[in-house]
């Protein structure tokens, strides 16, 4: 089975909600969210966003890029410049989310939405490929 990797530098709120998001449409990958740098917690305002679309965090946390398999087939960068030395791909995607600010909760929902739709898309192209 194919390993999807979304990674970013915290894995607290962006990285770990696009794991959740493709565990609910998709059982024809391995699912794995990782940071550089990962919080010791999962971003509070983001589950509660979850939990409103139904989507539970429960028994989700942020791991480190040792905790992932170092070979993955698609890696997926959040943006913010990141960079991932021991991760090799078959193929990189890009989501370019460092130009939106999440600094409230209205910020974080319109993330979630604009993640939502980026996930669908990719695990539509993905599983179109297979």
């Amino acid at each position: 089975m194919k390993i999807i990797a979304f990674v970013c530098n915290g894995n607290s709120f962006k990285s770990i909600i696009c794991e959740r998001l493709a565990k609910e449409l998709t059982n024809n990958f391995i699912i794995v969210s990782a940071g550089l740098n990962p919080a010791p917690f999962v971003n509070k305002e983001g589950e509660q966003i979850m939990d409103k679309k139904g989507l539970s965090m429960k028994g989700y946390k942020p791991h480190s890029l040792n905790e992932i398999p170092i070979e993955i087939d698609y890696l997926v960068k959040m943006g913010c410049e990141i960079e991932c030395p021991f991760i090799s791909s078959e193929e990189t995607f890009n989501f370019n989310m460092e130009d939106y600010p999440s600094e409230t909760f209205e910020d974080k929902e319109h993330i979630i939405n604009i993640l939502d739709k980026k996930v669908k898309e990719l695990i539509f192209e993905l599983s179109n490929r297979n």
